[in-house]
């Protein structure tokens, strides 16, 4: 064998090397958004960085999250179990997909300018056909940095959010 193809293949198994470890490596890795604001815990998004369903989730860790898994996919929404581990139990495209779901919902939707997730509870015998009880809501603004968590019946906190990079 040549040189120069021995050269050429190990060129070509480094390459694929390479793409099947990066493969296995969680996208979060590069996708971790910390959040930040003054006497609060600090609020941590993963976009991109779940995969479940066969679909590619995003997800949000709070102090104002509780009783359900708050990952969903872009226009969509995460359904949360609604007892136990409350984890996630499937998700969605469209609102009309959770008229029967009883548990915790999670939605997300991201743009080049802003990212925004939305959590609250829905049961199937709300007045309203369609309306789930949003018990919090976190928008950022992708262009400054900064970010807004209202909760229900609370006052509006501003947080200032950075691409975070993990240490380990």
């Amino acid at each position: 064998m040549s040189k120069r193809l021995a050269i050429k293949m190990a060129i070509g198994g480094l390459v694929t090397a390479l793409a099947l470890a990066s493969a296995d490596r969680p996208a979060s890795a590069k996708d971790v958004i910390r959040c930040q604001a003054k006497g609060q815990p600090d609020v941590i998004m993963t976009l991109d960085g779940e995969r479940k369903f066969g679909r590619v989730l995003s997800c949000i860790k709070g102090d104002f999250v509780a009783d359900m898994t708050p990952c969903a996919p872009n226009g969509g929404y995460g359904l949360s179990y609604p007892t136990g581990s409350a984890s996630l139990a499937k998700v969605v495209d469209r609102w009309q997909d959770y008229a029967d779901h009883l548990g915790g919902i999670t939605g997300y939707a991201a743009d080049v300018s802003s990212l925004r997730f939305d959590g609250g509870f829905y049961s199937p015998n709300q007045r309203k056909r369609g309306a789930w009880g949003s018990h919090w809501a976190f928008k950022v603004d992708r262009l400054t940095g900064k970010a807004t968590l209202m909760q229900e019946g609370k006052p509006d906190i501003g947080y200032a959010c950075a691409k975070a990079r993990p240490r380990f």
